[in-house]
């Protein structure tokens, strides 16, 4: 297997995706939760690896948000999340959370794998 990235540590702590789908009336919520979002976003910036908003492929009318957190479990990462003024407002209709492991990546600076042996015997 050709090495053509460099390999990175991987992040410590579990890493959760949080997909957040609109509801009715989002738009009006988003527009009133604004700058509550955004504050909440900047006060704890480090929990987040990335986040943002979600779009139908070449549309331009937001469907909901992501965000990639930092978290010690899936109900803290619920509890985090739930402290966002989007979330609170019950802005959204639908929200999933999922473990993830962030592997790759230009964010990231690289793979998190030295082969994929390595990875076999790591899931073994």
């Amino acid at each position: 297997m050709a090495k053509s990235a460099p390999t990175v540590p991987r992040i410590d702590g579990a890493v959760f995706l949080v997909l957040a789908y609109d509801g009715p009336g989002s738009a009006a919520l988003r527009d009133e939760h604004l700058e509550g979002h955004l504050d909440y976003v900047e006060q704890h910036y480090e929990r987040y690896l990335l986040c943002g908003p979600l779009r139908n492929p070449g549309e331009e009318e937001l469907i909901g948000s992501f965000f990639l957190v930092r978290a010690d479990s899936a109900e803290d990462a619920e509890a985090f999340v739930g402290g966002d003024p989007y979330v609170g407002s019950g802005m959204y209709a639908e929200v999933r959370i999922q473990e993830a492991t962030v592997a790759a990546g230009s964010y990231l600076g690289g793979v998190i794998w030295e082969s994929a042996d390595a990875i076999r015997a790591a899931t073994a």
